[in-house]
């Protein structure tokens, strides 16, 4: 299209200009229908689009009003219900452009009532409607999964949240949305049961991401029908599957001959019990993967070799130089990424991460991890270890031992980053290794960075044995002091490049340990 704005509007406001093109004055009455879509375009597209800016332009005059309804898709055009709508009214005022429903958590607890006769009435031109998000509360539902059981040919994004967590959940039959929905985009349920969801899946071709979260028992879809049903989704860029409770434990089974391809797949994330994720990941191929973020109920004993295998099978996954190790009052996680901050594309990582509370289950729970994916750590060669400073870390029978079994697979580490607290719970796990075995733990150490709270400035180095053990080795540490550390500034620069930054206390001091 021509733009009016390529001319500059000087130009057309000043009698030199005039003569300088030597053509009549243009009046706005005047202007092509181009012209005038992009001008409307570029009002929309800096005002922002919806029904309140295009509202606007069709009441200016008849020949306006005419352009835009005539250009419907070119500008964008679309009627969005919401619960001050009058839907009925509203929808019979205009022409059939396409229909968003939309609500939110605050208006659906306000006006159940009100919502629900205005969703009911939009489900009505199921033809047109190409985007719901709605919360979902209890005399809303069997309405809602009544309207929802035909075709639905132009819906792009369905997000559907139940967002009344006291109300047995109602069941999605395989009947919803008339069996498929071909031109679907974006699926995002959370708390909402949908067994048969593998049947509409295989019609949905065109998914780019799909996220079923809070997945209750009664919602269950074993990995091998989930992988079977992700099998057409050449285009499907984000996964996520969390379900509600351990339940999603399931027992090993024997693999396919061949792996579902999920060549677009670049992020995943899965919150449920590690069984689950096993037998899935070993399922699929994903060889275009960035970013993996797994969250697994507490257990005993983790048996992961499925895991291995995968991040084996995933180029992207296998050479990080980077790892974080993260504890807090609920969890416990290793993050595993790209240490590269200028890279052009966004950071590849590998979260992991437990959900449990005691302290010594959270060092076992990683430390079992750590060991699997052994022959991948032992690439890193920057570790940092972390906690929430708003938990109370329980001393109470803590055997100290079990961080030298966490540390062990590390074995590249050359600079190590111990957060200010956590120095009283390593140090003394350290100071056990006398002799030949302070080499058991992180042997090629160059740096320690870490930090103490309220410390005098002459306070002892609480890793000081530590560090002359290795000084009997090949690889001596000497003691540096130092107000402020570079390796954890570039942390929090890393952290809050990808989101994940994590608030420091002020007036810290720090000591640093670095090798000759």
């Amino acid at each position: 299209m021509n733009c009016l704005f390529s001319i500059p509007m000087e130009e057309y406001t000043s009698r030199q200009g005039l003569d300088k093109f030597d053509s009549p004055r243009v009046t706005i009455e005047s202007l092509p229908v181009d012209v005038l879509l992009d001008i409307f375009y570029f009002y929309q597209r800096e005002h922002g689009y919806g029904l309140h800016r295009w509202h606007v332009l069709v009441h200016v005059c008849q020949r306006w009003r005419h352009i835009v309804f005539a250009f419907p898709h070119c500008l964008g055009l679309y009627l969005e219900c919401t619960e001050k709508t009058p839907v009925r009214r509203t929808l019979d005022a205009w022409p059939c452009l396409p229909i968003i429903i939309r609500d939110t958590w605050k208006c659906a607890r306000k006006w159940p009532v009100l919502i629900g006769d205005n969703i009911i009435a939009a489900l009505e031109h199921h033809d047109r409607i190409c985007e719901i998000e709605l919360y979902l509360l209890c005399p809303l539902l069997e309405q809602f999964s009544r309207a929802m059981q035909v075709p639905f040919p132009a819906l792009t994004l369905l997000k559907l949240d139940l967002a009344d967590k006291s109300v047995p959940a109602l069941v999605v039959p395989d009947t919803f949305l008339g069996g498929s929905a071909s031109r679907l985009q974006r699926l995002i349920l959370s708390g909402i049961p949908f067994p048969t969801l593998p049947k509409i899946l295989q019609s949905s071709h065109n998914l780019v991401e799909i996220r079923l979260t809070r997945i209750p028992n009664i919602g269950y879809i074993s990995p091998k029908s989930m992988a079977t049903a992700l099998s057409a989704l050449s285009k499907l860029e984000v996964l996520e599957i969390g379900f509600e409770s351990p339940a999603s434990r399931t027992d090993r089974h024997a693999l396919p001959s061949t792996r579902v391809n999920l060549p677009s797949l670049t992020r995943m994330e899965f919150h449920g019990a590690s069984e689950y994720f096993e037998d899935f990941i070993a399922r699929i191929d994903t060889p275009s993967i960035r970013y993996v973020k797994t969250m697994f109920f507490n257990q005993l004993v983790f048996d992961n070799p499925r895991f291995l295998q995968f991040v084996g099978r995933t180029k992207s996954l296998r050479s990080f130089k980077r790892a974080d190790l993260f504890l807090d009052n609920s969890t416990a996680k290793i993050l595993h990424y790209d240490d590269r901050l200028d890279s052009p594309r966004k950071p590849v990582s590998l979260h992991i991460r437990i959900l449990c509370n005691a302290l010594d289950w959270k060092l076992s729970g990683l430390a079992q991890i750590c060991a699997e994916l052994s022959i991948f750590l032992s690439n890193v060669e920057r570790c940092n270890v972390e906690w929430n400073r708003n938990w109370t870390v329980p001393l109470e029978d803590m055997d100290h031992t079990q961080w030298l079994e966490l540390f062990r697979p590390f074995t590249s580490v050359q600079s190590l980053e111990i957060s200010s607290g956590l120095e009283g719970l390593i140090a003394p796990a350290l100071k056990e290794l006398t002799g030949v075995r302070v080499m058991e733990v992180f042997p090629v150490l160059r740096t320690l960075t870490f930090s103490q709270l309220n410390s005098e400035p002459k306070s002892p180095n609480p890793f000081e044995q530590f560090i002359r053990g290795h000084k009997l080795t090949n690889y001596p540490v000497d003691r540096v002091g130092s107000a402020a550390s570079q390796g954890l500034s570039r942390a929090n620069a890393f952290r809050s490049h990808v989101g994940m930054g994590i608030k420091r206390q002020a007036g810290q001091d720090s000591q640093k340990v670095k090798c000759s």
